[in-house]
């Protein structure tokens, strides 16, 4: 992204579940704290407890108001089974 800044504090992740479809699910929330709306692409990984790369996910979270908070979810593009854990590898704010 042309004109990205570095946004990783804004965003912050819940616990991983695992979704019906046996796809892993996080709940992301992301903290504009900006005085402008911005917008965020967020690349959210996924993996197990040898810290083995299991999914990477690219998540945009549309405009979020100056100030504001806005909550999505990220799901890994397949069933992942045993432990799974999720980290923001990249955040842009733009």
């Amino acid at each position: 992204m042309k004109g990205g800044l570095d946004a990783k504090a804004d965003v912050t992740l819940g616990s991983v579940a695992t979704g019906s479809n046996g796809r892993a699910e996080v709940p992301v929330n992301v903290t504009n704290h900006d005085s402008k709306p911005r917008r965020y692409t967020l690349v959210v990984n996924f993996k197990d407890p040898s810290d083995t790369l299991l999914d990477v996910v690219v998540l945009q979270v549309p405009q979020v108001a100056a100030g504001g908070t806005a909550h999505a979810t990220a799901r890994s593009h397949w069933a992942l089974s045993g432990t799974v854990t999720a980290e923001v590898r990249d955040a842009l704010r733009y």
